[in-house]
């Protein structure tokens, strides 16, 4: 596999991240680089200032475009607030002589000129925003269930909505140096009624119009394939036939996986009481499975096959590991990209106890003490041979994938690989996080990836910062769906 030399960026919508086009890597599969761009104050960068202006915003995107564009074909999809960004920075780009996009892609947004947002009648204050969110069939229905959540999400949108009712558009003084797509949804309160007209006059050339189909206003995360193909067919980025074989085999691997196909109900637990199957719960990775081999969802497996692909075709050297497999349900979905592609000189090591969770001792971390984890032992601790069985039911228990059975603190530190392309974490604990990190991040090659499963959890995070911290880790953290994150290895 060789490196990708187009790369789309990804711009989200207001309130949105990077996850928000976490769907569109599947269909890309090797015709280009998906690279979803995370805006000041959300997601991973959610600790960053929030951006004053639109064009602040569009000056910070421009940059990180300007860096990872080099000597590759690039176009920029923006959707919302993010098309207006999308706009501003290829504006931005264009004064600086930047090589032009290959094209301009502005999904669910008005034109500029008519300053894309609520209606003079619905403010955002209070209450206000998350009726904005209800009427655009745009809040997640596992964040409208949690009350806190809620808000948080409402909050960013507002902050956002304030840039845009700030936004002033400068009518250009010439043609934009690329061709523009605009993306329109069926059934989008905001687009479904677009003029052509209004665009053309805003980058001063004619527009293509697309129009997909959806509920509401959030379509490109509601049916990322079929944007992506209208993406794909619009750039002139098609796969070749068995790269489109490998792509069906495995998307349908993670539907398998994750068995959003025949929909086994979740075993009840304390963050998720409900016993009967939810697909917004599984998709996301927020129940217990009674029978799938993942509990990760279907997004975190799609981050999975991104980070493989992108070592494979990078040429970056090393195995694939994850410490804390479960049933092996996300090991498994490694070997299955290893065999879609032909790649026989790696290998997939598996790493667990293969009996739970350690029970804390006297010198264990506070926080692992206190989420005491060992309690769920009996639904957590998956033997060996159970695992090894899951393997061989997909026709993948070959000599390619490696088990290594132990306390993390064990087996890593004499773990018998020499180097690693990909490093995945699923540890949940302090201790088990920071055991994996300093063991095995020595051996992970540069460019390859840390996944970070259980991120959202405080003494996971706090090992990952006191692992960065300790050896000037800045590389940047990525969100992967609110809950996992990953970076690469840049040094």
């Amino acid at each position: 596999m060789t490196h990708l030399h187009s790369i789309l960026f990804c711009i989200p919508h207001a309130g949105g991240s990077a996850s928000s086009f976490a769907g569109w890597h599947g269909p890309f599969g090797h015709s280009a680089e998906v690279r979803p761009i995370e805006l000041a104050g959300k997601g991973a960068r959610a600790g960053e200032t929030p951006y004053a202006s639109i064009q602040e915003a569009a000056e910070d995107v421009a940059g990180i475009i300007e860096k990872e564009s080099a000597g590759r074909t690039w176009a920029v999809l923006g959707h919302s607030m993010g098309a207006l960004i999308a706009y501003e920075a290829v504006r931005v780009l264009s004064g600086r002589g930047h090589p032009p996009a290959q094209r301009l892609i502005v999904s669910g947004c008005p034109a500029p000129r008519q300053r894309p947002g609520t209606r003079p009648d619905e403010p955002l204050e209070g209450a206000g925003a998350l009726g904005f969110l209800e009427r655009l069939d745009g809040l997640p229905p596992e964040i409208a269930r949690d009350g806190e959540a809620a808000e948080y999400f409402a909050e960013l949108v507002r902050r956002d909505g304030l840039l845009l009712s700030e936004y002033r558009y400068t009518p250009p003084t010439g043609p934009l140096d690329c061709p523009v797509t605009v993306l329109t949804g069926s059934a989008d309160p905001i687009t479904m009624d677009t003029d052509p007209a209004d665009w053309e006059l805003a980058v001063d050339r004619p527009v293509r119009m697309c129009r997909v189909n959806g509920r509401g206003h959030f379509f490109t995360m509601e049916n990322p394939a079929e944007c992506a193909a209208l993406v794909l067919t619009e750039l002139g980025w098609t796969a070749a036939p068995e790269e489109r074989a490998a792509r069906l085999y495995l998307d349908l691997m993670k539907k398998t996986l994750t068995n959003v196909i025949y929909e086994d109900p979740p075993v009840p637990s304390d963050w998720s009481p409900g016993s009967t199957y939810d697909r917004v719960n599984r998709s996301a990775g927020l129940d217990w499975p009674s029978k799938a081999h993942t509990m990760v969802g279907l997004r975190r497996l799609d981050n999975v096959q991104e980070c493989v692909e992108r070592v494979l075709r990078d040429g970056v050297p090393g195995d694939l590991i994850e410490t804390g497999v479960w049933r092996g349900g996300t090991t498994i979905m490694m070997r299955a990209v290893l065999a879609a592609w032909g790649i026989e000189d790696r290998l997939v090591w598996v790493a667990d106890s293969f009996q739970g969770m350690p029970e804390p001792t006297p010198d264990a971390h506070p926080d692992d003490t206190r989420l005491a984890t060992h309690e769920f032992n009996h639904f957590i601790g998956v033997p060996l041979e159970t695992v090894q069985q899951n393997f061989r039911a997909y026709g993948l228990l070959d000599d390619q994938v490696r088990f290594l059975p132990g306390w993390f603190k064990d087996t890593l530190p004499s773990a018998p690989m020499n180097r690693l392309a990909l490093l995945r974490l699923d540890g949940d604990l302090y201790d088990s996080t920071m055991d994996a990190l300093e063991h095995l991040y020595p051996k992970l090659s540069r460019g390859g990836f840390v996944i970070v499963d259980d991120y959202f959890l405080k003494p996971c995070r706090d090992a990952v910062y006191d692992f960065r911290d300790r050896h000037g880790i800045e590389d940047e953290i990525r969100d992967i769906d609110g809950y996992g994150a990953y970076w690469r290895r840049e040094n």
